[in-house]
C-alpha cells in the first residue's frame, strides 16, 4: 500500500472533520442544547458553506480565503464559537495559515483543498 500524498491527506482530514461537525450538530437534541446552556449551538458546517459561497467568484484570492474560512471553522467548533471574541484568534488564524502555506508540499495540498472547499464537494 502506497502512502496518500498530502493533497490526499488533507482532503480525507476536512472530509473527516465536517463530518464530525455536521454529527455533532445533528446528534445533540434540543434538550440537551437547552441544559448545556446553550439553546443555540452554531452549526458549524452550515456557516462554512455559507461564507464558502459569499467569496466573489472573481476574488484572485478566493482560493486563499476559502482556506482560511475552512481553518477557523474548524477551530470554532473545537475550541467554542466565544473563541471568535478574542482578539488574538484573527492573528491566531493568519499565523497557522502561514505556516501552513510555508510547507511547499502542504501548499500544494492546500491549494487542492481549496478546490474541494469552493466546489461544494467539501
Amino acid at each position: 500500500m502506497s502512502p496518500l500524498d498530502p493533497a490526499g491527506q488533507l482532503a480525507a482530514l476536512m472530509r473527516s472533520q465536517l463530518a464530525s461537525l455536521r454529527r455533532r450538530q445533528f446528534t445533540k437534541q434540543p434538550a440537551a442544547r437547552a441544559a448545556s446552556g446553550s439553546a443555540v449551538e452554531p452549526d458549524f458546517a452550515h456557516l462554512l458553506a455559507q461564507r464558502l459561497k459569499a467569496i466573489n467568484p472573481d476574488d484572485p484570492r478566493r482560493a486563499r480565503q476559502a482556506v482560511r474560512i475552512y481553518l477557523e471553522s474548524v477551530l470554532l467548533a473545537e475550541f467554542g464559537p466565544d473563541l471568535m471574541r478574542d482578539p488574538l484568534f484573527a492573528l491566531m488564524v493568519d499565523d497557522v495559515h502561514e505556516q501552513m502555506n510555508s510547507d511547499p508540499q502542504l501548499a500544494g495540498a492546500l491549494a487542492e483543498a481549496a478546490a474541494v472547499l469552493l466546489s461544494g464537494k467539501a
